[in-house]
Parts: structure tokens; C-alpha cells; sequence
């Protein structure tokens, strides 16, 4: 399981970098990679969730490139 929380914490990385340039994003990639990721069968729930919050980040990307001003650029830290 360690391969797959280390692919988690590279795909965290990126988007977190990703969410401050949102031009830059490409949601529908993006948000099937979490899909595929959470289809995976053995996950842990920390890991559940942490692709969740991921998913719910590129959720609240406009398709216009904007954030939502609700959404902070590190809303992920807390997790």
C-alpha cells in the first residue's frame, strides 16, 4: 500500500501547484486519475479520504480556469 499513498502524496503535490496556475488544470484528467485511484480495491480510509478532498478541489475549478473564492490555494493542509 505504500506505492499507492506515494502516488497519492505525487498526485496532492501536483494539483496543489496545479490549483495557483488554474489555466494550467485539466479537470476531466484530473479528476478521472482520482476516480481510477479510488476504484483501486485495499485502500486505506486515510487514503479514501485524501483522494476525496482532491476530487472536491478540482470540483470547485470553474471550467473558466477561475478557483472559487470559497476555496483557499492550501485547503489541503489540514489533511
Amino acid at each position: 500500500m505504500k506505492s499507492v499513498s506515494a502516488e497519492i502524496d505525487m498526485v496532492e503535490k501536483t494539483l496543489k501547484e496545479l490549483v495557483r496556475r488554474p489555466r494550467l488544470i485539466r479537470s476531466n484528467y484530473w479528476s478521472t486519475h482520482i476516480e481510477c485511484l479510488l476504484a483501486r480495491p485495499g485502500l486505506r480510509v486515510q487514503d479514501k479520504v485524501r483522494l476525496a478532498a482532491l476530487h472536491d478541489l478540482i470540483g470547485t475549478v470553474a471550467p473558466t480556469g477561475q478557483i472559487s473564492r470559497d476555496l483557499p490555494a492550501d485547503a489541503l493542509s489540514a489533511s
